[in-house]
């Protein structure tokens, strides 16, 4: 593998992004959705970077990068369009030890951003380590489709499962046994159908009298 692929917990932490285009919007909304304080440091910005002013957690500083920003940043994007900028802020957060992408400029990087299916909390990245950021578009749209809305709350169904199988005491081998059957069961789809009645039939037969939707947290 060229790259060590890891999901980063950057819930309260700075995060510094350079630039104040469409490209770096995009990234400002995914921190800011990821729980970051978020810093932009651009001359010009979009009119939804300049929307965000009063949310909580993100601050603009209207003016050209300067080095010395970059102090005290958990993570760094740049999103320059000056090839110079991007240069020296790749080469600030070299030297501080800060993970930084620089957008569309692999080898000025120390991670870069996949590709995501986002059906919170089930996360699933792509990337083509740089090779061909357009394959793992096409192949996102394609999971897309295959890994519908209906996962999210499948997720946490299965994760509120397991949490009570554990404080129950339940032992390992059945356990393992019931979450195989529940994870391998229809429930996506009717979940996806909003059939309430199959679901929590379903889910007393596996699981008993006290387990329905809207007991293990799923309003359809």
């Amino acid at each position: 593998m060229d790259y060590y692929p890891v999901f980063l917990d950057i819930k309260g932490k700075r995060c510094c992004v350079i630039g104040g285009g469409k490209v770096a919007e995009r990234k400002v909304f995914s921190l800011l959705e990821s729980g970051a304080f978020v810093t932009v440091i651009s001359p010009k910005m979009t009119e939804g970077l300049k929307a965000l002013k009063y949310i909580n957690g993100f601050k603009s500083l209207k003016r050209k990068y300067k080095r010395g920003d970059l102090a005290d940043s958990a993570l760094v994007i740049s999103a320059s369009s000056s090839n110079r900028v991007n240069a020296e802020v790749s080469a600030e957060a070299g030297e501080l030890g800060i993970q930084v992408n620089i957008v569309d400029d692999p080898a000025k990087c120390s991670f870069i951003v996949p590709s995501v299916v986002d059906r919170d909390p089930l996360l699933i990245a792509i990337s083509t380590s740089g090779a061909s950021p357009m394959v793992a578009r096409k192949l996102r749209k394609t999971l897309e489709e295959a890994v519908g809305p209906e996962y999210a709350l499948f997720v946490r169904l299965v994760g509120t499962v397991r949490n009570k199988l554990l404080k129950e005491g339940v032992k390992s081998a059945k356990k393992v046994a019931v979450l195989s059957d529940l994870i391998d069961s229809p429930l996506p789809d009717w979940i996806a159908l909003g059939a309430k009645r199959e679901a929590n039939a379903y889910l007393r037969k596996l699981l008993g009298p006290g387990y329905t939707l809207l007991k293990l947290g799923v309003r359809l």
